[in-house]
């Protein structure tokens, strides 16, 4: 298997039209502006998939793949990515039937081993090939505006595919004469050589850091699904489904020595952890008076009742950052993860006599988000305030107020992480909602219709939540739309 891709583009443009009715170039007298791109890619792939079954209990699967991409350098192209299965169903033997006298019509046992390869860059399609940026200068030399070249950044020239490798054991079963099964998994995922931003560089050096196979991680989780079948004595057939899943990601290997905040990782980090302040509000002069010195975090403004207030957890008089890093972050602490747990959902679907419901729900079981820009913006802007600010902000007939006071400075105290503003983004959601009725055959046959079902169907039609309104938990993007609470009537009609 091949894979190419190859794009070109040109621009043109000219200033000072003669005539806004003659969108031409030919019909201006001003600078001419050309320019041009020209891009491509490939990549090379090869797999192979073996199925083995004996006795219908024994089952194995192997896989492999071997790619090439030109994304990397030439001696760094290449990557193998082999993986196997093994399943047993244990109910396939004579020795285990007899004991467990049929209570289980099927139980399989699974393991599986494989590796994958990722070659996704965000920054562009040659990350180990230095570049050099043209353009044209704001100003005059000479009665022209002079070209220049910029030097591109960092980048690192062993740059290749990053590697996940991961392990799985399974269970299978269906007891109760087929009408409860389940399956449950727990897998280990590790990644290598994960493609991100190298080891923080002084900043005198002028430039980011370059994109480099920088880190490790380690990814546990499990999940866990059941469903049950059944048939009434009236006829009524329904079938109830439960999902719960939970996952965690830990760094393993990053080259952060001092374990700085301000790297995007350190070793122990657990994917998503957010660090911040605990806050509260200020609702004396005699607290104000008694206070820490915040002035690091607030931008030193003159404060009244109703500011943030940041506690001093270390004690030292000053309200800060420490040297931020992991072992010596002065006041700040892990306060909550943005990573959703225990994501589960749950379904219910039923007919009876040409009457049909189908019922989901989903949910996360806990979630923080972290929204600090949301909330400042209230300060000095009449385009970004959330309706929250003007229902509940703090002022003396409104002392319990969830938002500081209203003012025109300060947005910095609000920019932080903290414990007051960290949503609790755990939710249940009515996702789908259905309900319909088919009318009988033996009446529209006389109408020459094969089937007519009438239906009723919405989506997000309730939700259970904790953010205050207009915030989705869902989104971890404030000034995205919330969903969209949709319902709907039809009529299917098949002839």
């Amino acid at each position: 298997n091949q894979e190419t891709k190859h794009t070109r583009g040109f621009s043109a443009s000219r200033d000072e039209l003669i005539s806004n009715d003659l969108p031409s170039m030919n019909a201006a007298t001003g600078e001419k502006y050309v320019g041009n791109s020209d891009d491509s890619w490939a990549t090379r792939s090869g797999f192979f998939r073996v199925n083995y079954s004996f006795a219908d209990r024994y089952l194995l699967e192997v896989n492999g793949r071997y790619d090439l991409s030109s994304k990397f350098p030439k001696d760094d192209r290449s990557v193998f990515s082999p993986s196997f299965s093994l399943g047993w169903k244990l109910s396939e033997e004579s020795w285990f039937k007899q004991p467990t006298n049929g209570f289980f019509d099927e139980l399989k046992i699974r393991a599986s081993y494989g590796s994958l390869a990722n070659q996704a860059l965000d920054n562009g399609w040659y990350a180990y090939l230095s570049n050099y940026g043209t353009g044209t200068l704001g100003y005059i030399m000479g009665g022209k505006q002079p070209q220049y070249v910029l030097p591109g950044g960092l980048v690192s020239n062993t740059v290749t595919w990053e590697k996940v490798t991961q392990w799985d054991l399974g269970l299978d079963f269906v007891i109760l004469q087929n009408r409860l099964k389940g399956t449950f998994d727990y897998y280990q995922r590790k990644t290598t050589d994960m493609l991100g931003p190298g080891r923080i560089l002084p900043n005198i050096l002028g430039m980011s850091e370059p994109l480099e196979n920088a880190a490790d991680m380690v990814t546990r989780g499990w999940e866990l699904a059941l469903t049950w079948n059944d048939q009434l004595d009236n006829g009524l057939h329904y079938s109830v489904g439960f999902n719960l899943s939970d996952t965690q990601a830990e760094i393993t290997k990053y080259d952060n020595p001092t374990k700085s905040l301000s790297s995007p990782y350190y070793e122990g980090q657990i994917v998503g952890d957010i660090w911040g302040y605990e806050s509260s509000l200020f609702q004396s002069a005699d607290e104000i008076a008694s206070a820490p010195d915040q002035s690091k975090l607030d931008g030193g403004i003159s404060k009244v009742p109703g500011d943030i207030r940041f506690m001093d957890i270390d004690g030292n008089g000053v309200v800060d950052n420490g040297e931020n890093t992991v072992d010596k972050p002065g006041d700040m602490k892990i306060i909550g993860n943005n990573k959703a747990r225990y994501r589960y959902g749950f379904n219910i679907s039923a007919d009876w006599k040409g009457f049909d419901l189908g019922i989901f729900f989903q949910g996360v079981g806990k979630r923080d988000l972290m929204l600090p820009y949301t909330f400042k913006w209230q300060y000095g802007s009449m385009w970004q305030v959330p309706t929250a600010v003007g229902n509940d902000y703090w002022r003396e007939d409104n002392a319990g107020g969830w938002l500081p006071v209203a003012r025109f400075n300060g947005s910095q105290a609000l920019g932080q992480n903290q414990t007051r503003y960290l949503l609790d983004a755990s939710y249940l959601r009515l996702k789908s909602l259905s309900f319909g009725y088919t009318l009988p055959v033996s009446l529209t046959k006389q109408w020459g219709i094969q089937k007519c079902r009438v239906y009723f169907t919405g989506e997000n039609l309730l939700t259970f939540k904790h953010t205050p309104e207009g915030f989705d938990p869902e989104l971890d993007d404030p000034y995205k739309y919330p969903q969209q609470k949709s319902l709907a009537l039809g009529l299917n009609v098949v002839f």
